[in-house]
């Protein structure tokens, strides 16, 4: 099946189907994303502290045991017997020997022999400081109370640690100083303890903040040393800084201060490096939603498949049936166990439903009228009626009985067909119904079901029109060979009960009434007056714009009341002078008749025998004056004729 085109944009509904769940995946997925990388952000950087934490931990624990394993192997050499003998002989090569050999065996960087008096007795490291004072005095002081002194002094631009321990025999006799140096090996070998990187800065009230030593690589050096000025005056905190394109979560803590100088270490984590396993985890996050986004536009399209496509199926089967397709309109999807399958089976009980009631209303409609049909169709069907003013139009073929004994029963048939087809196109043209067939006549209504302002204008019309098309076919049945009989018409605009008779199962729609038996008389007394149509007086009247010749005065049987009866000559402009001439004279004719006079009458009904249109009605009252010169009537006559039979 085509698609129509509208499916190709964002306006059908497959499309905005799949666009829905594709964004709500999209808007669920960015706002866990957001979510997930805002809590993993959160999560490495509190784990990044911790480590900091550990760290610190980690690393003043690490220059405590050294302390004291410094403390340990000087306490070594301090205890040698030798040792002692050459410091108290004063045998400064011995004194120099044996430290440096010392200093070598523990890897220290230098050993020095300080006097009681804090004179420098030897030095390994700097000989030239040999007879000085020792330059921290203040650790010969803390040695000579708790029998040890451990410290962290700049010397130099170089950061070393420093143990003291006096030289006992039994009472001090001097004092042995060990340094070991703190530089970027130092360091490295921390980094590698606690896997932080450890820097070591100085500051010093006399000079600017230096790095002392590092396990940053070379290239970030210089630009550590600038952001470090900042980081000496936020001692003991937390703070991060920008070296390079990285971010480092830095903590800083004193490690010795004294007088105007401070050692502070500063331990470093990378923030790239600590967030690798997290952006490793965003990564496996993004390949997950990409997938979840792939599935989901496939499931969507297939979901939005399964609904467009039976409802694109009904849309076509609906634009069918409102072509009036009602036939074999059966939508998709009748078959699936769902709401879309239920509106799918509803649709096509529909169609059916549909087709029935065309069905149905062809079959009224050749049964009976269009507007007859259309009200049982779309009104609740009730016995009863009301009152209403309706024209009714009875037409009868003359003689048509007699006529179909010279026929066979096919041909009067078809004869029937052709006379009762054509007045029923020319009623239903001016908006009439046909309320029944007759046997050879029709019965017509117009104003009901449906009333209007020119019932009987449109009636008197199309009885009018129904004469010409039977002297047309009259014409053709003659070229035929066919016999041509004549047609009656009768008109009545009364006041009747329209509505449904019959029973609750099988009614009829009709009209009932006085006024509809005269339309009856009416067609009957065609023949009388050799006429082919007359109307009743209330027709008459309602119809202006024609020429009526006034037949008679009658009275039907069963009533007391005449009706004047008239026949409708043409439209004003269709009648000439002499006609009118002749049409005065015959109406005053009738005066002189009803006026019973009845000499005067008698003569002039005898002057126009002589136009053929009036021989007819002319012989009947030339009758009627006969009858009443031999016996008058009584004094109560009205001038009417009293029909006797039906």
């Amino acid at each position: 099946m085509t698609r129509p085109t509208s499916r190709l944009h964002f306006q059908s509904l497959e499309s905005r189907i799949v666009v829905f769940f594709v964004v709500l995946l999209m808007l669920v997925q960015m706002a866990g994303f957001f979510a997930i990388r805002y809590t993993i952000g959160q999560s490495a950087r509190n784990n990044l502290q911790e480590e900091l934490n550990v760290g610190q931990r980690v690393f003043k624990r690490l220059l405590e045991q050294n302390s004291q394993q410094l403390v340990e192997a000087t306490s070594v050499l301090t205890y040698d017997f030798g040792f002692r003998e050459a410091i108290a002989s004063q045998d400064k090569a011995t004194i120099l020997s044996a430290l440096n050999n010392h200093s070598r065996r523990i890897k220290a960087t230098g050993m020095a022999l300080v006097s009681l008096q804090n004179t420098v007795i030897a030095d390994t490291l700097l000989a030239n400081r040999t007879g000085n004072p020792f330059t921290f005095p203040e650790l010969i002081a803390q040695a000579a109370e708790q029998r040890r002194a451990s410290a962290v002094r700049l010397i130099d631009g170089t950061v070393y640690q420093i143990v003291v321990v006096p030289v006992l025999a039994p009472l001090p006799i001097a004092w042995v100083a060990m340094l070991f140096v703190i530089d970027d090996t130092t360091a490295g070998e921390l980094k590698r303890i606690t896997g932080l990187d450890v820097s070591f800065i100085g500051s010093n009230a006399a000079g600017p903040t230096e790095i002392l030593a590092t396990t940053l690589p070379p290239f970030l050096r210089e630009q550590a040393q600038v952001s470090l000025a900042g980081v000496a005056h936020h001692v003991d905190g937390r703070t991060t800084l920008r070296l390079g394109e990285d971010e480092f979560e830095t903590l800083t803590t004193t490690i010795e201060s004294y007088g105007d100088t401070r050692v502070i270490a500063l331990l470093q984590r990378s923030l790239r490096e600590g967030m690798e396993p997290y952006a490793a985890l965003q990564v496996v996050l993004l390949f997950l939603a990409a997938v979840s986004l792939m599935v989901t536009l496939a499931g969507s399209i297939r979901i939005a498949r399964r609904i467009t496509r039976p409802v694109t199926a009904l849309a076509n089967a609906a634009r069918r049936v409102a072509r009036g397709e009602h036939a074999n309109v059966g939508a998709a999807a009748s078959g699936q166990h769902d709401e879309i399958g239920e509106l799918a089976t509803a649709f096509n009980n529909m169609s059916r439903g549909l087709t029935e009631r065309d069905q149905m209303r062809d079959i009224l409609g050749k049964v009976a009228s269009p507007a007859v049909a259309e009200q049982l169709l779309s009104q609740k069907i009730e016995l009863g009626g009301e009152e209403r003013i309706v024209t009714v139009l009875f037409a009868d073929i003359r003689d048509f009985t007699a006529l179909c004994e010279s026929q066979t029963p096919h041909r009067s048939l078809d004869l029937l067909n052709r006379y009762l087809g054509r007045i029923s196109t020319v009623i239903e043209k001016h908006g009439g119904i046909i309320d029944k067939f007759t046997g050879d006549g029709v019965m017509a209504l117009f104003g009901a079901p449906i009333a209007g302002t020119d019932d009987a204008e449109r009636a008197v019309h199309a009885a009018l029109e129904i004469l010409d098309r039977i002297r047309d076919l009259s014409r053709e049945l003659a070229a035929e060979g066919l016999p041509c009989p004549d047609v009656g018409i009768g008109i009545n605009t009364s006041r009747v009960i329209a509505g449904n008779i019959g029973t609750a199962s099988r009614l009829n729609y009709t009209v009932l009434g006085d006024g509809v038996n005269l339309a009856a008389r009416l067609e009957g007394l065609t023949k009388r007056y050799a006429v082919p149509l007359i109307v009743g007086e209330e027709t008459m009247k309602c119809v202006t714009g024609l020429i009526y010749r006034e037949l008679d005065k009658v009275r039907v049987k069963g009533k007391s009341v005449p009706v004047r009866i008239f026949q409708p000559m043409g439209r004003a402009e269709q009648i000439d002078a002499g006609q009118l001439s002749i049409l005065a004279k015959y109406h005053d004719a009738i005066e002189a008749y009803r006026a019973r006079q009845w000499p005067r009458a008698a003569e002039t009904f005898s002057l126009l025998q002589s136009d053929e249109s009036y021989r007819r009605i002319c012989e009947l009252y030339m009758g009627y004056i006969d009858q009443f010169q031999q016996m008058p009537p009584s004094g109560t006559w009205d001038g009417s004729f009293t029909l006797y039979e039906k």
